[in-house]
């Protein structure tokens, strides 16, 4: 995912995967030809949304400063996701016309926007999620799977579910977890878990994966003489900074804190 502000200027591209672009400021007299000599000009409001195919040729001109959202999702990874959303890894994307809003897409985009923002303080599973949240709209909403009903589920994880993803999360602490991952575990499609793990837990899964990686580095804080550092990398945090930056914002300290804290009173 990239997030871009440039002046008048003009693209051609053969797309490396399947893109789609969320406008974040109003184009006028866009000139948009995908696959086709033929250019489309019209105006591409806030909010309004292309969508690239992998491998499609692409020419794209602007007269304004323009900020964008661009977001690449590879073949492979949209088939699973649409296995999983609609149990048929087979698809078309089928771009929509210049100008078209998409306010959900646009939702989106603000709330990817920020969590990348964030910097070293983005939380992975978090902006994962987003995206895979992202996808799943781009297939529902502009491919050949726009008509699939969802089959309604609802209530949250059943307890072996819950135990599965549970143990799971808690036993894999210090990797990169991804929504699809554990989604799989639970055997629902990365929509489904989502809204079925936050019914469960009450919280999302990136605010519980969060809980349990501070509560493990609390413990060894307290515990162990390991550096700060030592005990970031085996609790899945980034950096000794990182993961202060996080103690200090969920739990109103820091482990240089708890540790002094533990050595006074002992």
């Amino acid at each position: 995912m990239t997030q871009t502000r440039t002046g008048p200027n003009e693209i051609v591209l053969t797309a490396p995967a399947n893109l789609a672009l969320v406008m974040l400021s109003p184009q006028p007299n866009r000139e948009v030809a995908l696959n086709s000599s033929r250019k489309k000009i019209g105006l591409a409001p806030l909010g309004s949304i292309e969508i690239v195919p992998e491998g499609a040729e692409l020419f794209a001109r602007w007269m304004v400063d323009k900020e964008n959202l661009l977001v690449a999702v590879d073949e492979r990874k949209l088939a699973v996701i649409a296995g999983m959303e609609f149990q048929n890894e087979d698809f078309e994307l089928q771009p929509p016309r210049i100008g078209s809003v998409d306010r959900k897409a646009l939702l989106f985009a603000n709330l990817m926007r920020e969590e990348f923002q964030r910097g070293d303080a983005m939380n992975e599973l978090c902006f994962d999620g987003l995206i895979t949240l992202f996808a799943a709209h781009l297939l529902r909403t502009y491919s050949s799977r726009s008509n699939h009903r969802d089959r309604l589920i609802v209530g949250g994880l059943s307890p072996k579910a819950w135990r599965a993803v549970s143990d799971y999360i808690q036993d894999n602490l210090q990797e990169r977890l991804s929504i699809i991952e554990l989604a799989g575990i639970t055997g629902l499609s990365p929509s489904h878990f989502l809204r079925a793990f936050r019914r469960t837990a009450g919280q999302a899964p990136h605010q519980y994966l969060v809980a349990k990686r501070l509560a493990f580095a609390e413990r060894l804080v307290m515990t162990t003489d390991l550096p700060l550092a030592a005990i970031a990398q085996s609790t899945g945090f980034s950096s000794n900074s990182h993961m202060t930056a996080v103690m200090k914002r969920v739990r109103g300290f820091t482990p240089l804190d708890l540790r002094r804290d533990l050595r006074r009173q002992t």
